[in-house]
């Protein structure tokens, strides 16, 4: 191999490391920026994993509220009946027009 032909790979060696270097550097940055987000994505999710282990919780709340309150509870509950009827309705129609889009 010819000593230009070093001096050049050298070069682009040298060049490819600082650019590494500097990318390396900006994704360290760009990650920081992350942490605090991810870091409460893991605390729901662990309380959310939590609450899986222990339904017996979830019942309890539910619970409490038709014992206090029955007659509002039972506007909540026909409330969240109705929109989750709702939801299945729009559901199939939603899936259409985001196929539609994608195409």
């Amino acid at each position: 191999m010819s000593r230009a032909r070093e001096q050049a790979l050298e070069a682009s060696r040298l060049q490819l490391q600082q650019r590494s270097s500097h990318l390396r550097a900006r994704l360290g940055e760009e990650a920081a920026m992350l942490q605090r987000p991810l870091a409460v994505a893991d605390a729901v999710r662990s309380r959310v994993g939590w609450l899986a282990a222990h339904p017996q919780w979830i019942a309890a709340a539910a619970v409490v509220p038709v014992i206090l309150r029955p007659r509002r509870a039972l506007g909540w509950a026909l409330k969240l009946w109705w929109g989750w009827r709702a939801w299945q309705r729009l559901r199939p129609a939603l899936r259409g027009i985001g196929r539609q889009h994608a195409d």
